[in-house]
C-alpha cells in the first residue's frame, strides 16, 4: 500500500560560494546509507518499507535524487570526497587517496565524527571483506587524512543501537555520524524488508533520543545507487528534521554531490569537488 504525501515547495540551489556560518546551535547529522533498491522498490511501492516511507511522508522525500555513476563504491566516495577519485567500479585494494574527504575535514577542526561499520571486525579495518562487510562501503578508510589521523578512533565497528545510543548521548559525542549497516541489513544481500526492518529497530531509537531533539540535527537516509546499471539511478533519499516536517515529496533535481554539500554547509567547511556546484538543501536541515 502507498502512502500518501503532500507535494512541497522546491528548495533552490544556492550560489557556490562558501557559506557564512550562521548556525549557531550545535549541529548534528546522522546518515545511513542503503544498498541497490532505488526508489521504484523503496518509496515508490511502499509494500515492503513501512517504516522507511513513513519517515518519508513524516518528514521530506526527495523524488528527484541520484546516484553519481552505478557501481557502489563510486557512490560512497562521492559522498565522503565530492568525487569518484578516477574509478569506474568497485575496488577495495584502491587508494589510499590523497585528496580531501569529509571525515578529513572534520578532524581538521576538530569536529567530532564517528563512522560505524556493521560487520567491521576492528576499527579501522582496511581488509577488502569479511563475513557481511564490505570496505568499498566504508569511503573514510580510502583516504590518508582518515588512515594516519586516529583513524581507530573515528571509523569503528557498529556496536548496536543501544551502545550507539550511549556513545551518542554522552559528554563526547560526535557531531557527524554516518552509518553503513551490512549487506544483510543494507537490502545489498538481504531483502527491503530486512532493510527497513533494521532501519526500524536501529533509527527510531536515536529519533527520540538527546541527540537529536536537543540539537539542530539532522538524519539523512539514502541509497548508493538506484537499481541495476542501465536504469536511472534515482535514489530513495529521506530528511529527517525539524525543519523537514511535513514537507512531504520535493522534486527538486539534485545528487550525493549536493547531499555532501549540505553537510559541508552545516558544519561550516569548504566545499569539495562536485559539491561546490550542487543542488542545497539547507533549508530542510536542522
Amino acid at each position: 500500500m502507498s502512502l500518501s504525501r503532500r507535494p512541497a515547495t522546491l528548495v533552490s540551489p544556492r550560489p557556490s560560494s562558501l557559506p557564512s556560518p550562521r548556525r549557531q546551535a550545535p549541529v548534528h547529522v546522522l546518515v545511513v546509507v542503503e544498498e541497490n533498491q532505488g526508489y521504484g522498490p523503496t518509496l515508490g511501492t511502499c509494500s515492503a518499507d513501512p517504516y522507511l516511507c513513513s519517515l518519508a511522508s513524516t518528514y521530506a522525500s526527495l523524488t528527484n535524487w541520484y546516484g553519481i555513476a552505478h557501481g557502489s563504491f563510486v557512490d560512497y566516495l562521492a559522498l565522503d570526497s565530492g568525487s569518484t577519485q578516477g574509478q569506474t567500479y568497485d575496488c577495495g585494494k584502491c587508494g589510499p587517496f590523497s585528496g580531501a574527504d569529509l571525515g578529513g575535514q572534520l578532524s581538521a577542526r576538530g569536529i567530532p565524527w564517528t563512522a560505524y561499520m556493521e560487520g567491521m571486525p576492528w576499527a579501522c579495518y582496511t581488509g577488502v571483506s569479511t563475513g557481511q562487510y564490505k570496505k568499498t562501503h566504508n569511503p573514510f578508510v580510502f583516504f590518508t587524512h582518515v588512515v594516519n589521523n586516529a583513524c581507530a578512533s573515528h571509523d569503528v565497528p557498529y556496536p548496536g543501537v543501544t551502545s550507539m545510543l550511549r556513545a551518542l548521548n554522552s559528554a563526547g559525542a560526535p557531531a557527524y555520524v554516518f552509518i553503513a549497516p551490512n549487506l544483510l541489513h543494507d537490502m545489498h544481500t538481504g531483502t527491503v524488508q530486512q532493510g527497513d526492518a533494521w532501519l526500524k529497530a536501529n533509527l527510531a531509537p536515536v529519533l527520540t533520543s538527546p541527540w537529536f531533539t536537543n540539537f539542530k540535527s539532522t538524519v539523512i537516509v539514502t541509497m548508493d545507487e538506484g537499481g541495476a546499471p542501465g536504469s536511472n539511478n534515482q535514489v530513495a533519499t529521506v530528511i529527517i528534521s525539524n525543519n523537514a516536517k511535513g514537507a512531504g515529496d520535493i522534486a527538486i533535481v539534485g545528487d550525493h554531490y549536493g547531499t555532501l554539500r549540505t553537510i559541508e554547509e552545516a558544519f561550516g567547511l569548504s566545499l569539495l569537488g562536485g559539491a561546490t556546484s550542487a543542488t542545497d538543501l539547507s533549508s530542510l536541515f536542522g
